[in-house]
């Protein structure tokens, strides 16, 4: 054991400043990687969910309808496209990436629509890629789609800018949620 410490004496006498740069270096490193995860988690980061206002929100039997990854006959479309709507806004607003916050949902007798905030200038959003890639996302097997499709409801995609209060629609018409 003595050997051992007076080797590592001998080694930091001999080569304390490259240790002390190594050592800088790595804090360094660390503030760095502390720093970044602090930015991330303030920008990034939802706040809990509060179950209890959940369950007192909805009851076992809404959670059940809404969760189900089967269509339940016994509940009406646009029954379950209110409950949906409700369910969804219960989360939000929700942060969807770095631009762009979810604000919430809801159903109208010709539409279903989703409301997007967004912290980006409208004029460098290409409108038609954003849509291209929102219909190659829509999965036609899912009971959301499926319930939306029968209700004959078009999806619109609401996207305001949060400064101007400008906003676009991204419509997404039934027939391309059935043939989605």
């Amino acid at each position: 054991m003595k050997r051992i410490f007076l080797h590592s004496k001998r080694v930091f006498q001999n080569h304390w400043f490259i240790i002390a740069i190594a050592w800088a270096v790595s804090f360094v490193f660390g503030i760095t990687a502390f720093l970044l995860f602090l930015i991330y988690s303030l920008n990034f980061k939802e706040g809990p969910v509060d179950v209890k206002e959940i369950l007192n929100n909805f009851t076992e039997e809404e959670l059940a309808i809404v969760l189900s990854d089967n269509v339940d006959e016994s509940v009406s479309d646009d029954e379950y496209l209110q409950l949906l709507a409700r369910y969804q806004s219960q989360f939000c607003p929700k942060k969807i990436d770095y631009m762009t916050t979810w604000t919430g949902s809801e159903v109208s007798d010709s539409t279903y629509i989703m409301y997007y905030e967004v912290k980006k200038n409208f004029e460098v959003i290409d409108k038609d890629v954003l849509r291209n890639n929102i219909l190659t996302t829509i999965n036609k097997n899912n009971a959301q789609t499926i319930r939306l499709a029968r209700s004959h409801r078009n999806m619109v995609l609401r996207y305001t800018d949060s400064k101007s209060g400008d906003y676009f629609d991204i419509v997404i018409d039934n027939n391309e949620l059935k043939a989605a």
